[in-house]
């Protein structure tokens, strides 16, 4: 689900006249500050659980660092970068050769996501679950066979079962099926009417969802809401910005500052609705949308990101850039180093902290050199696609 930015290939219009399409196409676009929205998400994430799971309750609840006690922040950011790269990348490569789209985007998809994803699995299972296979037969054939199906975010025994965080990975898969499905309608569709859709339907679901299990409390309430048609409006957002810079791609003076005014005032006013309601799962109004306000505070930061002078080639932002690149492995690592360095060891706050973030960049750096990249070189292979520096999940 994260990782860094492939290239971007400008999009032909449809509606082109037959000698502008046969023109030749512009050198591939790359928005590079896009992997630093992925360093800061997957760090967000990290830092989440290290103070949840370590009970750290002097960490900051006010000014800058107070963001990374609502970390979890971080899994909506990739929703909406997912949504913008994936619908991309998806009609690009339609618009290219239409009769070998879906190959050429599901090798993609598979060789990025699938191999650590399982590896992760198979680690945890062996690592963290010594007795799974002691179970009935029954009862650990449902844990591999919807994990491997993508279908385990559907179930309460399986949601969070093997890695935790891998529930996200079934969403991601499931709207990766969507815009394969889709990707016709979305490129013929304008982004306005894309948004009323995505926006509608988060909002049914997550009505629907909070009349029939609000009782149940909020583990149940969260796994319903957090399904696929309850994340639309975030995925939405990142379809919608995908649209808006196809439609238009050049850049139009003071865009980029305007997308940054529009994030600060939609950010100031989606926090300032949440932290008076941050017990949040008890409010029906909070629940259905809110949401949708964050998807949109969201959506402008990322455009910021992309419209912005791309910023990666300066030498101190590298080492986020390397985060950025490895950030799919910081996300499915770093429960692993959670549960050694402050289940296992005992440690706490700073020093837990900087442990588990100093385990888990290791551990993805490891995975991303010497098992991510061979597989995705094979999506890559000359005659299939030109190479692209890595794809986003």
């Amino acid at each position: 689900m994260i990782a860094p930015p492939e290239s971007l290939p400008p999009l032909a219009d449809e509606r082109a006249t037959d000698a502008r399409a046969a023109a030749p196409r512009a050198a591939p676009v790359r928005y590079d500050n896009v992997n630093l929205l992925r360093a800061f998400a997957a760090l967000a994430v990290v830092m989440y659980h290290v103070i949840e799971h370590s009970g750290w309750k002097t960490f900051p609840t006010e000014g800058p660092l107070v963001t990374f006690r609502i970390g979890w922040i971080g899994v909506d950011l990739f929703f909406v970068i997912s949504g913008f790269v994936i619908t991309y990348n998806a009609l690009a490569l339609r618009s290219s050769d239409p009769s070998t789209f879906a190959r050429r985007y599901w090798a993609r998809r598979l060789t990025r996501i699938v191999p650590l994803y399982f590896l992760t699995i198979a680690i945890w299972i062996a690592v963290m679950e010594p007795g799974f296979f002691a179970a009935p037969a029954r009862a650990w054939g449902w844990q591999l066979l919807t994990h491997a199906t993508f279908t385990h975010s559907f179930f309460i025994g399986t949601h969070g079962a093997l890695d935790g965080v891998n529930w996200t990975l079934a969403i991601e898969m499931q709207f990766y099926l969507a815009i394969a499905l889709l990707a016709g309608w979305i490129e013929r569709t304008p982004a306005w009417r894309i948004a009323l859709y995505a926006i509608a339907v988060s909002w049914a679901w997550r009505a629907a969802m909070y009349v029939l299990f609000a009782h149940a409390g909020s583990w149940i309430l969260f796994m319903r809401i957090t399904q696929l048609p309850g994340t639309l409006d975030e995925f939405g957002a990142g379809v919608v910005l995908a649209k808006l810079l196809l439609d238009r791609p050049r850049v139009a003076r003071g865009e980029a500052l305007a997308w940054l005014a529009a994030a600060a005032a939609l950010g100031y006013a989606s926090m300032a609705l949440y932290w008076p309601r941050a017990m949040y799962w008890n409010d029906p109004g909070m629940v259905i949308f809110w949401r949708t306000a964050l998807a949109s505070f969201l959506l402008c930061v990322l455009a910021a990101a992309i419209r912005l002078p791309q910023v990666i080639g300066r030498r101190w932002l590298r080492p986020f850039d390397y985060l950025g690149d490895v950030s799919y492995g910081i996300y499915l690592w770093h429960l692993f180093a959670v549960e050694y360095v402050i289940h296992v060891l005992g440690m706490k706050q700073v020093e837990a902290a900087a442990w588990v973030v100093f385990l888990t960049v290791v551990a993805a750096g490891v995975s991303w050199r010497w098992f991510e990249k061979p597989f995705m070189s094979l999506a890559r292979r000359p005659g299939r696609s030109s190479p692209a520096r890595s794809e986003s999940a």
